[in-house]
């Protein structure tokens, strides 16, 4: 996991980022995983991006 802290662009507001890397089983629907972890970023007002590793 990774964070950082930085001022917004045209703001200056404070903006927190973090990056993560998930083990998600095999059995777990990956589409299924990214429409409930969409839906639970806009409920929070959350900017999200879920992706697969590049190896």
């Amino acid at each position: 996991m990774a964070t950082r802290n930085y001022p917004a662009p045209h703001t200056g507001a404070q903006m927190f980022s973090v990056q993560m890397i998930a083990n998600v089983p095999k059995q777990v629907q990956i589409s299924q995983l990214r429409e409930e972890f969409m839906e639970f970023c806009d409920t929070m007002n959350l900017d999200a991006i879920l992706e697969p590793v590049k190896a």
